[in-house]
């Protein structure tokens, strides 16, 4: 499905060039960015990350195990752990420049994914904090709410393309490093130009707004069945599946990664009411809303 570029030849090098139509498939967002304290709530225990994570350690410690594999940081790295599932402990004096971030295909796959657990010495890449500076400084001045996930907050053009472009000298910046650490990003590999287009009008879609799976075949001149062999084909899952791992990544997000509300959470994801939400909760995330913010190690 997905191919692997080369490993880099020379500095500056390190990925071939491919069709800048195909780099325009990439989605590569800033979700969120903090400088500051650890959260005492969020220092111990198993987190969710659906996406990509960088943290600067600014002061003290932290320790991450992803099955058998154990990885330490301290003062001076940056850290790259796994999307996923991690479990971390962070000493109580840490302090984290932490970015969160998209950069996938449409496939889902991140830019990075296969060998990520991986610590820097800010020294060595003076670039990362470098760019992560201005980007975090912008974001607490336009985005001066704690809990605003950037994705879904309002905003000028003006707004939006300062924003992404500074979140691509630091995205420029990654890249480089971890290409430099050894890892390979990945390419995205040959997508039916229809089921591209439905991905990416899945993508487009409004959480809060209903899904139908109709309106998005008639869309792209296809049946309901046609739709469902592509998605199922590519990605192992309906279209409808595919938007529930957009919700529950989102849900995910929004849980465990702010103070918001159940009910706000619920009412950006479409639910009328928190019952349904709760029902929705079970069975996607495992637990009910409350349980699944309360207890992240469960």
């Amino acid at each position: 499905m997905l191919q692997k570029f080369a490993m880099p030849r020379a500095p500056g090098h390190f990925i071939e060039q491919i069709p800048l139509a195909e780099w325009a498939h990439l989605h590569a967002h800033l979700i969120w960015i903090y400088d500051g304290l650890v959260d005492p709530n969020g220092r111990t225990g198993l987190h969710e990350a659906p996406h990509l994570t960088a943290w600067l350690l600014r002061s003290g410690e932290v320790e991450l195990r992803v099955r058998n594999i154990r990885l330490k940081a301290r003062a001076g790295d940056w850290l790259f752990p796994p999307p996923g599932k991690v479990w971390r402990h962070f000493s109580e004096d840490a302090r984290i420049l932490s970015v969160r971030y998209r950069a996938s295909w449409p496939s889902g796959e991140e830019l990075f994914s296969d060998g990520l657990g991986v610590s820097l010495s800010a020294k060595d890449y003076p670039e990362l904090e470098r760019t992560a500076r201005p980007l975090a400084v912008f974001v607490k001045k336009q985005f001066p709410h704690p809990d605003v996930n950037l994705l879904s907050a309002p905003a000028t053009l003006e707004t939006h393309l300062r924003l992404q472009k500074l979140f691509a000298a630091w995205l420029d910046a990654s890249v480089r490093a971890l290409s430099e650490a050894g890892l390979v990003p990945a390419r995205m590999g040959r997508i039916d130009a229809r089921l591209l287009q439905a991905v990416q009008l899945v993508e487009r879609h409004k959480l809060s707004v209903p899904f139908a799976e109709r309106a998005l075949a008639e869309a792209i001149g296809l049946s309901v069945s046609q739709l469902n062999r592509l998605f199922q084909h590519q990605f192992g899952v309906s279209s409808h599946g595919y938007y529930e791992r957009r919700r529950r990544e989102y849900a995910i997000a929004a849980l465990r990664g702010s103070a918001r509300t159940v009910k706000e959470v619920a009412y950006e994801l479409g639910f009328s009411s928190l019952p349904h939400f709760s029902a929705w909760a079970r069975r996607r995330l495992g637990q009910a809303p409350r349980g699944f913010r309360t207890q992240p190690e469960a």
